[in-house]
């Protein structure tokens, strides 16, 4: 939280340690080297750079600004047990050389900003040698300013609403969210007559644990106990009525939603989702034959034109 800027609203981490550790973690695996080229490039950047991202990347968080498509406004921290910044960025180049672009350096204190020709608005740095970090819109001098010289004022970690949050979210969880809802996105919604109710939400915070299945949790503080109520009574009708569509039948999708449950404890909104071990192999089944019709149709075909 340190290094991200102040204006900071939304922040997702993902703790790679506690992923490798779960039950789940060689399905996992098998799923981002499913094809025979992704495990060639897995392969040539471990020899090349020494870094193999499967087995050596402690943590991954991201963070926001409340309007960050406005200018691209982003931050990533990028932890792992070691990175060789000379390997690294010899890789990246090389790779970009072959596609027409390059890597452009920029001195910024005592550290090296790194862009591409093509995109200069996005910039990394290695931090030392177990952090990368990287910036959007203007956050990589932010937080490579905030790395040389920290200067509490102007960091994210002196947000106590957010700080407050990302503790009760992170804990021991493997992947988590929080964001605090800035005024834009409560008066769109209050201005939509089925979206009243979320209007009222201040803050939302998620998390999500691996063991032979997967646990998930997601809260939502509201502005009254009465918000929350209706929230989780809207949640609980749109599930049920979800059950009984059709579409979702014929598609098996009815086990998800069994293990979704919906209620309200003051004025938080709590959302649980379970999924058992069978029903966690489908789901990394059904990604696994996506990713292989994506492949090998080079993506989603256009829609067909109309009559």
């Amino acid at each position: 939280m340190a290094l991200f800027p102040a204006a900071t609203q939304v922040v997702v981490s993902i703790d790679g340690a506690k992923l490798r550790a779960s039950p789940a973690a060689a399905k996992l695996s098998a799923l981002a080297t499913q094809s025979e080229a992704d495990r060639k490039d897995i392969d040539e950047l471990i020899h090349r750079t020494g870094f193999d991202p499967l087995r050596q990347i402690q943590s991954l968080t991201l963070a926001f600004p409340e309007e960050a498509r406005a200018r691209g406004e982003l931050g990533l921290i990028l932890r792992a047990d070691h990175l060789d910044e000379t390997r690294l960025v010899a890789y990246v180049r090389d790779s970009l050389q072959k596609t027409g672009d390059d890597l452009v350096a920029a001195p910024h204190g005592r550290f090296t900003l790194w862009s591409t020709k093509k995109d200069p608005g996005l910039a990394g740095f290695f931090i030392d040698t177990h952090t990368f970090a990287l910036g959007g819109g203007g956050w990589a001098t932010r937080i490579a300013d905030l790395a040389e010289n920290p200067r509490p004022g102007d960091s994210a970690a002196t947000n106590l609403e957010l700080a407050s949050l990302v503790e009760r979210a992170a804990g021991s969880h493997a992947i988590w969210a929080v964001a605090i809802v800035g005024d834009a996105v409560r008066r769109t919604l209050a201005g939509q007559p089925d979206a009243v109710a979320a209007a009222g939400v201040r803050t939302l915070s998620a998390a999500i644990d691996l063991g032979r299945g997967l646990e998930a949790v997601m809260l939502a503080d509201l502005a009254t106990p009465e918000d929350a109520r209706t929230l989780a009574e809207r949640a609980t009708s749109a599930l049920r009525d979800a059950k009984r569509n059709p579409q979702v039948l014929m598609m098996g999708l009815g086990p998800y939603l069994d293990g979704v449950t919906a209620g309200a404890s003051d004025k938080t909104l709590e959302v649980h989702a379970t999924l058992g071990e069978t029903a966690l192999d489908d789901l990394l089944n059904r990604l696994k034959a996506l990713a292989t019709v994506m492949r090998g149709s080079g993506g989603f075909p256009p829609p067909a034109p109309a009559k």
